[in-house]
């Protein structure tokens, strides 16, 4: 095998298996509001709580960015202090959250 498509090959190859490690945004999502437990309170995809607002919706009333000012927000408070905000996720984990929200339609 030449050289060029050796190199070709390795990149494939590298490629697909770095994509593949990372879970995609809706994946994330789902595994982080089971985690984090989104459903002790609220309502999504049939399954949760209703002590909080329903999120399956939750897109036709916020937009993504709102959602995510929601995650991480300067008070570091949410419900009126009952839970504790979500900086703790990192910045792509925050972005997966509030972009399956803000699908929620």
């Amino acid at each position: 095998m030449r050289l060029p498509a050796l190199t070709s090959l390795l990149f494939i190859l590298i490629t697909s298996i770095a994509g593949a490690a990372q879970p995609d945004a809706e994946a994330l999502a789902r595994r982080l509001l089971n985690s984090q437990g989104c459903k002790a309170c609220h309502r999504i995809e049939e399954a949760g709580a209703s002590t909080g607002p329903d999120l399956e919706k939750v897109g036709s009333r916020l937009t993504r960015e709102q959602l995510r000012r929601m995650l991480v927000n300067p008070q570091k408070r949410h419900a009126t202090g009952r839970i504790t905000d979500f900086s703790h996720l990192q910045n792509h984990e925050i972005d997966a959250l509030a972009l399956f929200l803000s699908n929620r339609k």
